[in-house]
């Protein structure tokens, strides 16, 4: 079918001239709907059809009508009623809808446009124009907009959904325009109107309006988009916080004509985030107060722990009945294992809390793995079990890490090898692995016992978990032991895994990379965390299956390359026997005999000095009076450090026990006093003797000038070595008072 008209030629030469005009028109509206896609239709006052463009009917999506049957517009919309367009309606009122349409256009004489909606029975939307054309002729436009409705309802729906809206504005024309409904409640009907009509910058919160408009002026000038959240303010004074996204619009030419901006209301979101800054803020608070109770708990635990196995040393020592030795060991060993989770228990928080720093300085892994070997050693006599070590030539013979907190790491996994492997062998290996930068430092601690599952080894780094519910029972501990040497090993930048087997053994190994330390790093005090850029760590040195905690570590450690075996310490007397279900609880012979090796029954290096402690707790007093009551010459007591001062002024010392907690005048001040004032015992050698015994706190020691630090609970063999680096090494630059 064509397009067409109903005019028809007469003799007059006007009606001949209007006939050709519009002839004319209908030629170029025809080739305007070509170019836009719309159907046209050209009606009269009396809405008799003069033009119809075939597309209205495609459009329409019905079958056409025969265009000289076609001459009014009723029947079009008879053909849409039957088809269903007008649901239950009757036509005739879409018809004088479109008459009454008509009619205003021409009482107001003007060329605006009417719009009426309507939606086929398919679903199809469709967009009817009216527009007054000249003599009396009106102008029907269609177009299918089914698509842009269902973007536009689609969009409707993401900003109900979303809270959100937008507004764009034109700098040429100045014109302003919003879609913001998220925010409409917060106003009155004229407040908002208002603000669709001039934009935000009257409501914007005064402490935000700098940022609007520097961002606005930004966006124009660098042409780049900006992202802020800013505040409004309600009509009854609610603040209402708007994420904005505002993109500059630009021109062929580079310039910025408009801004648009999508704004999304986050007022929930940041009152959720608020809620959660304040929930941190007491949570961080009641971690603090946490952590200072178990810092004084660790404190107020050790002093009468002190006494337990500070008497039950002093008994071992001093005790000639064998038959009771195991009953003292069961009393010191139990003891301990109350300051290990005491101690474990505050590793663990101050790791959780980021409070743990590193100490970087140069080391030989060699020689303090070598160190930690043979510390060990009774532990493992006592178990039963055979402790080995193996280094492999290629080790560095020096290397930047923290020593203290390395030597915390392997002695936590010696214990459990050593524990978890009654009658059976445990070896260390110290390797490399990897080439140029990527060279990596491996120990692995590796044991025939008792071994894990699959299932075990998938929480094992897990605090406060242990292999199953029955190691407790039978060994004890408080499962935070792994959960700490994982945490401490990728503080230093490393890495750690683990292989075990049910019944076969298990293996651990940490790899650390292998660095220089930096003239800071080696700087005495400086305690910062590794620089992770210089210290990553990349894939480990053992064979063993990965787990969820930790990379698979692949490279080997093969004993037939490796060398320098330490030699393991013998003794011929054989560990003394306990009961059944302690066995890894007694004392070695060694332990009680190498202490006491270096005291002799008349005349020793320390029979005579002269030993000042200085200790406000009278428990303290004792315990350590009765540790060297048979080993030195003479002692004296002091209550503070007041005290103290006063007795060094009376007499003279070889060597002052100092505690740090102290009334009138503490341990920290009263070495300082001495070390300050040239006086007669202004280099007395002193030995802190503290309830706080982290690797901090030991330095803090040395750095005020004392000579030595030990942790309580003391043991005599720890004093005798502490006497023999203070007053007898050649190192420490004091005579000997032998």
């Amino acid at each position: 079918m064509s397009t067409g008209s109903h005019d028809t030629l007469s003799g007059d030469p006007r009606d001949r001239r209007i006939t050709v005009r519009r002839k004319e028109d209908y030629f170029w509206l025809q080739r305007l709907a070509d170019l836009t896609g719309e159907a046209c239709l050209v009606v009269n006052r009396n809405l008799d059809i003069e033009y119809v463009d075939e597309k209205v009917f495609a459009t329409l999506n019905m079958a056409p009508i025969d265009i000289h049957e076609f001459t009014h517009l009723g029947q079009l919309t008879t053909v849409m009623a039957e088809q269903g367009y007008f649901g239950r309606g009757d036509p005739k009122v879409f018809e004088a809808l479109i008459s009454d349409l008509l009619v205003n256009q021409r009482l107001k004489q003007t060329t605006a446009t009417q719009i009426i909606n309507a939606v086929t029975p398919t679903g199809r939307h469709i967009d009817i124009r009216v527009s007054l054309g000249r003599d009396d002729s009106y102008l029907l436009l269609m177009r299918d907009i089914t698509t842009e409705e269902l973007k536009r309802r689609a969009l409707e729906t993401a900003l109900q959904v979303g809270q959100s809206g937008y507004w764009f504005y034109n700098l040429n024309t100045k014109e302003f325009h919003l879609r913001a409904d998220s925010i409409q409640k917060y106003f009155s009907a004229e407040s908002f109107e208002k603000i669709k009509r001039e934009g935000f910058l009257d409501v914007i919160h005064p402490d935000d309006l700098d940022r609007a408009n520097a961002a606005i002026n930004t966006s124009i000038k660098t042409r780049i988009p900006q992202v802020l959240a800013i505040r409004i303010v309600g009509d009854d004074g609610t603040e209402i916080w708007l994420k904005s996204n505002i993109m500059p619009n630009i021109d062929e030419g580079g310039r910025v004509r408009s801004l648009s901006c999508f704004i999304t209301n986050i007022s929930q979101q940041m009152k959720i985030e608020q809620d959660l800054r304040t929930a941190r803020a007491e949570a961080e608070l009641s971690l603090k107060a946490k952590n200072e109770f178990l810092g004084r708990l660790s404190h107020e635990v050790r002093t009468p722990l002190n006494a337990v196995i500070g008497m039950a040393d002093a008994l071992v020592h001093n005790c000639r009945d064998a038959s009771i030795l195991p009953q003292l060991s069961l009393i010191q060993n139990s003891a301990e294992k109350v300051m290990e989770m005491v101690d474990g228990t505050l590793e663990h928080t101050k790791l959780a809390d980021d409070a743990v720093e590193l100490n970087l300085r140069d080391c030989s892994p060699k020689a303090l793995v070598e160190s930690i070997y043979k510390k060990w050693i009774d532990k493992a006599e006592a178990n039963k079990t055979k402790l080995s070590l193996l280094v492999h030539p290629d080790v560095p013979e020096t290397m930047a890490f923290d020593d203290y907190r390395y030597e915390q790491c392997l002695s936590n996994l010696l214990s459990n090898a050593i524990k978890f492997t009654p009658g059976g062998q445990v070896k260390i290996m110290l390797a490399t692995n990897g080439k140029g930068t990527n060279r990596q430092v491996v120990v692995a601690v590796r044991d025939n016992g008792i071994g894990m599952t699959q299932e075990s080894l998938s929480e094992i780094f897990l605090p406060f978990k242990q292999a199953d519910n029955s190691i407790s029972g039978r060994f004890g501990g408080t499962g935070l032991g792994l959960s700490i040497v994982k945490d401490l090993v990728e503080l230093m930048g490393g890495r750690i895994n683990v292989s075990s087997e049910v019944g076969k053994g298990t293996m651990f190994a940490i790899a650390m990379p292998i660095t220089a330390a930096t003239e800071e790093d080696a700087t005495p005090g400086r305690r910062d965390k590794p620089d992770t850029a210089r210290m990553t760590a990349k894939a480990l040195p053992v064979s063993a299956p990965s787990t969820p905690q930790a990379a698979p570590i692949t490279a080997q450690i093969t004993p037939p390359q490796v060398s320098n075996e330490a030699p393991q310490t013998k003794t011929d007397q054989k560990p003394t026997p306990a009961s059944e279900n302690t066995p890894q609880e007694t004392l070695s012979d060694n332990q009680v005999q190498k202490p006491t090796e270096k005291i002799a029954e008349k005349t020793s290096q320390y029979s005579d000095l002269r030993v000042l402690i200085v200790d406000d707790n009278a428990t303290n007093h004792i315990v350590v009076s009765s540790l060297l009551s048979r080993v030195v010459g003479e002692i004296t007591t002091a209550l503070n450090g007041q005290d103290a001062l006063d007795k060094l002024q009376e007499k003279e010392f070889d060597v002052v026990l100092m505690d740090i907690h102290m009334p009138v005048m503490d341990g920290i001040e009263t070495t300082l006093a001495i070390r300050s004032e040239p006086s007669s015992f202004q280099n007395v050698p002193i030995i802190a003797l503290t309830a706080d015994p982290q690797y901090q706190q030991a330095r803090l020691c040395r750095n005020i000038g004392m000579n030595s630090s030990l942790g309580k609970p003391i043991k005599l063999a720890s004093l005798l070595q502490s006497f023999d680096d203070v007053l007898f090494s050649e190192k420490s630059g004091i005579a000997s008072a032998a």
